[in-house]
């Protein structure tokens, strides 16, 4: 049995455990400044989700009839994400795929992305608005605005790194360092890379400003791309990359 289908049973339990050869070394821990901060991101996010739920509730409920009429099946996507100290959730967006697209698989492992893409997915995935469902995650304290994109529980290889890592003392984000410097461009090595970096520096300052590099990023749709589109060197370079890595979309 490999570590993927490890990953996968483990979910029963609703926490995913790290392979003992990823756990040893190179962790690194949030300070005690770091901790108050987290703490007081948490009251933001609480705050800055609840506002956004009620602001924009008119184009959530938009959008849930777009994907309805567009195609067969229900409004909400719902799938299993490891996030913070492991422990797995359900996540929340608008359905972009046809029913017929494969279960809990990351949208980079499907050769064939774009055949599921329905029409409307199409413009919820380029503008991001598939995401704005997991303002509720953020609420119910699943993730935060910011921080590391929560896996689909089957993503063995790059969920053991963050273990590694110390990146499960973070809850995972709607946004990220990764979605704002490489977005769709960025292989598994140089996604955990960035995970770690962003742990390191763990502020308020940093958090702004990945805030407003996503702007950036969703409106020119820069380094967007799906499935087997990624296929392109990685656009960023990181200190902390020793050997190649396969290219996956960060969703």
């Amino acid at each position: 049995m490999d570590n993927t289908e490890n990953l996968a049973q483990g979910t029963g339990s609703q926490r995913v455990s790290p392979a003992p050869v990823f756990s040893a070394a190179r962790s690194l821990r949030l300070t005690p400044a770091q901790r108050v901060y987290a703490a007081f991101k948490r009251l933001l996010d609480i705050l800055l989700s609840a506002v956004a739920l009620v602001f924009l509730s008119p184009l959530l409920l938009l959008t849930a009839l777009a994907v309805r009429l567009d195609s067969k099946g229900p409004a909400i996507f719902r799938q299993k994400r490891v996030g913070k100290d492991g422990k797995v959730f359900r996540v929340y967006k608008f359905r972009s795929m046809s029913t017929e697209a494969p279960k809990n698989v990351a949208t980079a492992e499907l050769k064939n992305a774009t055949e599921y893409i329905t029409r409307v997915g199409k413009v919820l995935r380029r503008t991001s608005l598939d995401e704005l469902p997991q303002l509720w995650n953020v609420l119910r304290g699943d993730m935060s605005l910011v921080g590391p994109r929560p896996l689909v529980v089957t993503e063995a290889y790059t969920h053991q790194l963050r273990h590694s890592f110390g990146v499960y003392q973070l809850r995972p984000g709607i946004t990220g360092l990764a979605q704002t410097n490489g977005r769709d461009l960025v292989g598994d090595d140089k996604k955990v890379a960035m995970d770690r970096e962003y742990l390191r520096h763990f502020s308020l300052w940093q958090d702004l400003k990945i805030l407003f590099m996503t702007v950036y990023v969703v409106f020119t749709r820069k380094n967007y791309a799906e499935g087997d589109e990624v296929s392109v060197p990685d656009v960023t370079a990181s200190p902390a990359q020793e050997e190649p890595a396969s290219q996956k979309r960060v969703s």
